[in-house]
């Protein structure tokens, strides 16, 4: 159990509702192919991902820790940074905030350019523009089976988890200067790297907004269970291997940084 208010438990829900709003809205907007007048360079859409993760953690990590991904608020949980009974609080806000945003680019986005569009023959000497997929919702390399889609978003979320575990960790305090950008420069590393392969989602609510949207669920279950399952192996991984009881002096000056949450197991 906690110790929170009803205001704070809804404050805490907003702080996620705008921070996830903030990295959807800024993220997928780089997608936006046919605004652009081509093909979006993918170093691009890295760097567009990466910052909005910078600007939202920056603005809401001192209230809520600005978690802004499901599988970051697991790992605080199974890490013990986060009371279990606030994990919902947690993922109302991002998922909400994850549909309003991407629901706000739709509103600034011409209808014609919200979604990939390729001509293909439905009858007899009939040609049509059919809808392919919708601006940012999950696409993977057509070489990858689903389940090496699943493998790669669990080892890019994997690697990304760590990092964050690393933020948690009491004896990494004094390397906490532009945690922000640093992050925000980790999704960046992360996004370029896996990119080609699945996309680099890594955020279950990131690859729901755009999908819920435009109906797009082909495979869509292997962004939501691998980027999950890192989420519990990672935090558990740090947790058993790498976690040091914390000494009493430090437990008593130990600051508040980005996505953390007071201990209260």
């Amino acid at each position: 159990m906690d110790k929170l208010s009803t205001v704070e438990r809804v404050i805490l829900c907003a702080s996620e509702l705008f921070g996830t709003a903030i990295l959807v809205f800024l993220g997928c907007m780089s997608c936006a192919i046919g605004l652009s007048g081509g093909n979006v360079p993918h170093v691009q859409i890295s760097f567009a991902f990466g910052l909005a993760v910078m600007l939202s953690v920056q603005t809401f990590g001192h209230i809520s820790g600005s978690h802004i991904n499901p599988i970051i608020t697991i790992a605080a949980a199974v890490t013990g940074q986060l009371a279990f009974i606030e994990v919902p609080i947690y993922f109302i806000g991002q998922f909400v905030g994850a549909f309003i945003g991407y629901g706000l680019l739709m509103s600034i986005t011409p209808e014609h350019h919200q979604a990939k569009y390729e001509l293909r023959h439905t009858g007899l000497n009939i040609t049509e523009n059919v809808k392919v997929l919708g601006v940012c919702s999950p696409q993977m390399n057509a070489e990858l089976s689903g389940l090496q889609v699943m493998f790669c978003e669990f080892l890019l979320s994997l690697l990304f988890v760590l990092i964050v575990c690393s933020v948690w960790d009491y004896r990494n305090a004094n390397k906490h200067d532009s945690v922000a950008l640093k992050l925000g420069l980790a999704i960046t590393g992360l996004a370029l790297a896996g990119g080609p392969f699945s996309g680099a989602n890594m955020n279950p609510a990131r690859s729901f907004a755009p999908a819920a949207w435009h109906g797009d669920w082909n495979l869509h279950w292997a962004y939501w269970i691998g980027p999950i399952l890192a989420g519990f192996v990672g935090g558990a991984l740090y947790r058993i291997l790498f976690t040091k009881p914390r000494p009493v002096e430090v437990e008593d000056t130990i600051e508040i940084t980005p996505l953390k949450q007071r201990n209260t197991n």
